[in-house]
């Protein structure tokens, strides 16, 4: 069968599939909803679904949960995760995940963990399929519905067909239907909760008239990963695929050598862009510049030893590993997507640029590299921003406040 008539018969699978779930989701939660009474006794008790591939993901984002005094939080997951104070893992069997699938097991072990743990609110990661499952469970046990919007707008917009998950990809073009559905199971849930101001004007806009609230990531710095004589000029950190555009970074750090020949830049993350990238760098004749250090556990090592963090991405929501360099002192250049401008602000703690302008880019790196006043002014404020508004401690007595309150 040729090659366009394929994807067009996936396009058309995925938006019956993606219509069929979202349209069930919408008359299970209304017919939930009327049927089951809201529980009036509160149970000091959350269960979140999620899969979490990236072990700093976990930690921004479920420890400060964990550790927000609230009760109880149990977190439903297909990969066995580091277990933290009051957090319990359950994760779904082999033998399910085979037979549901990944987000049908979970789904199946989700509702399961409500009816034996009754909770207070049930919460999910993307809308896609985690908020569904989550918004399904709470209306058929009585408790509130929390979704996390974790990518900003482009989880919505067009149908979701940006994101990173296999159905919403085979959309490969926005979908108007798609998106009213998943905008009208968005306006369903008690709780929303967005990582900038972007994304919080964004869920406004499209009609959502509950709490919402804005949370970023959480970062706990390793102080002794800290330096003072940095030795790396430039760091990328992230997955070496196209939603990150390292090879717009190559491009970028191709122009930074012709005026700063001397300039150490590390890429830290692995991907199937990697040997791409490789090549790329010894055409460009760049090889002594830049070193690819692969997918590491010790990001914060490399993070402490950074001046630039450089984020070349088309979509962001608020990247964790930008946040983490900047609590070191690294300041950022980054793409002006998602919420990154939040905290990369313009000549106060870094600078935010069109994702296109690669002059641009290069531009406030060699700035950034020969003033030293300069990087360090905008360094200091960085690690005051993080420290005040980031940090783990602060975000988990956030998500105190905010349980306390749905």
């Amino acid at each position: 069968m040729p090659t366009t008539v394929m994807s067009q018969l996936r396009r058309i699978l995925a938006i019956v599939a993606l219509t069929i779930v979202y349209g069930l989701t919408i008359v299970i939660a209304g017919i939930g909803g009327f049927i089951v009474r809201r529980r009036r006794k509160r149970k000091n008790r959350v269960i979140i679904n999620g899969t979490f591939h990236n072990p700093n993901w976990f930690y921004a984002h479920i420890e400060p949960i964990a550790r927000s005094g609230y009760g109880e939080i149990f977190l439903v997951s297909d990969l066995a995760l580091e277990d933290l104070p009051n957090l319990k893992i359950i994760c779904p069997p082999r033998w399910a995940l085979a037979i549901f699938t990944r987000a049908g097991a979970k789904a199946i072990w989700t509702l399961a963990a409500g009816i034996r743990y009754p909770a207070d609110c049930f919460m999910g990661y993307h809308i896609f399929p985690s908020a569904v499952t989550a918004l399904i469970c709470a209306r058929l046990t009585g408790a509130a519905a929390a979704y996390q919007v974790t990518s900003g707008p482009l989880e919505l917009a067009g149908g979701g067909w940006h994101a990173e998950n296999k159905l919403l990809v085979a959309l490969q073009r926005n979908s108007d239907l798609v998106e009213r559905l998943a905008l009208a199971v968005m306006r369903r849930f008690d709780l929303v909760v967005v990582r900038g101001c972007n994304a919080k004007s964004y869920i406004l806009d499209a009609g959502f008239r509950h709490t919402l609230e804005v949370v970023t990531g959480s970062v706990e710095l390793d102080e002794n990963a800290f330096r003072e004589d940095k030795d790396i000029d430039v760091l990328f950190v992230g997955r070496l695929t196209e939603y990150k555009r390292p090879d717009r970074f190559i491009e970028v750090i191709a122009k930074v050598v012709e005026r700063v020949p001397g300039i150490q830049v590390c890429v830290v993350g692995d991907g199937p862009d990697r040997v791409a990238l490789e090549q790329k760098v010894e055409e460009l004749g760049i090889s002594g510049n830049v070193e690819f250090a692969g997918q590491r556990a010790n990001v914060a090592d490399f993070q402490g030893r950074a001046k630039v963090q450089v984020l070349t991405s088309r979509w962001e929501g608020v990247s964790i590993a930008m946040l983490e360099a900047m609590g070191f002192g690294a300041v950022p250049v980054v793409s002006d997507v998602g919420d990154l401008r939040d905290f990369a602000i313009d000549d106060a703690t870094g600078y935010v640029l069109d994702e296109d302008d690669v002059d641009g880019f290069s531009d406030r790196i060699v700035e950034l590299l020969t003033n030293e006043p300069l990087h360090e002014r905008l360094s200091d404020a960085s690690r005051r921003l993080i420290a005040e508004n980031v940090e783990r401690s602060v975000v988990a007595s956030r998500w105190r406040n905010i349980l306390a309150d749905l």
